[in-house]
C-alpha cells in the first residue's frame, strides 16, 4: 500500500506535467471538493476529458486540498510553499496559479481549522510581586527571595486567574527556555520541517 507521501508526490508530479488550462480545471475541482465534498460525476467527466484514470483525478484533488490545509496549519508563506512545490517540476506560471488559489481559499480554511481546533486559554495580563523575609530568630540560614506571579487567562470569554510562585533563579531559567524556543521556532531548520510535513 502506498504511503500518503508517495501518493502526494506522484499526484503533484503528474499535475506539474499538465497544461495551464488543465491545472485550472483541477483547481476548480478542488474548490468544488472543499465546498461540496466528492463529486463522482465531475471526476468521471474530467477522467474522460483528460484521458487520466479517475483514481488519479481524485488523488490530485485530495493532494491539492491537503497541501492547502497543511500550509494553513503550519502557517507557511507563499515563498515556502513555492519552494516545496518546485521539486515536483512546476514552472513559475503554474506555481503562481496554485498560490493564487491557496490565497483565495486561505480565509475559509483558517475558519474551519480554528473552529475545529482545541481552544487553549491565552494570556491576558501578568502581575508580579517580589517577596522576601528580611530576618527572624527562627531563620538561621540565608533567605531566598520568592517571586509571585498572577496570570490572567482567557478562554472563550471566560477569565481564569492562576497564581504561581518561584525563586528568581528558576524564573530566569524559564525566561531563557522560552526565548530559546521562540528562536528555534523561527529557524531555517524548523521551516524545512514544516515544508516536509505534508
Amino acid at each position: 500500500m502506498s504511503s500518503v507521501k508517495e501518493v502526494f508526490k506522484s499526484s503533484f508530479q503528474l499535475l506539474a506535467q499538465q497544461t495551464d488550462n488543465v491545472i485550472k480545471d483541477f483547481l476548480r475541482l478542488t474548490k468544488d471538493f472543499m465546498d461540496n465534498g466528492p463529486n463522482v460525476i465531475l471526476y468521471n467527466k474530467a477522467a474522460e476529458k483528460l484521458q487520466i484514470d479517475e483514481e488519479k483525478i481524485v488523488s490530485i484533488v485530495k493532494s491539492i486540498c491537503l497541501m492547502c490545509v497543511q500550509s494553513c496549519k503550519h502557517k507557511l508563506t507563499d515563498i515556502e510553499i513555492k519552494e516545496s512545490l518546485t521539486e515536483y517540476g512546476f514552472n513559475d506560471t503554474k506555481l503562481d496559479m496554485i498560490i493564487l488559489f491557496f490565497e483565495n481559499q486561505k480565509p475559509h480554511l483558517l475558519d474551519i481549522l480554528s473552529s475545529s481546533a482545541f481552544v487553549f486559554p491565552h494570556f491576558k495580563e501578568l502581575e508580579w510581586r517580589f517577596e522576601t523575609d528580611m530576618g527572624s530568630r527562627s531563620l538561621l540560614h540565608q533567605t531566598v527571595p520568592v517571586v509571585t506571579l498572577k496570570l490572567d487567562l482567557e478562554k472563550k470569554n471566560i477569565f481564569e486567574t492562576l497564581y504561581l510562585q518561584t525563586d528568581p533563579l528558576n524564573l530566569v531559567h524559564i525566561k531563557d527556555t522560552l526565548e530559546a524556543a521562540l528562536k528555534q521556532n523561527q529557524s531555517q531548520w524548523i521551516r524545512k520541517i514544516r515544508r516536509k510535513l505534508k
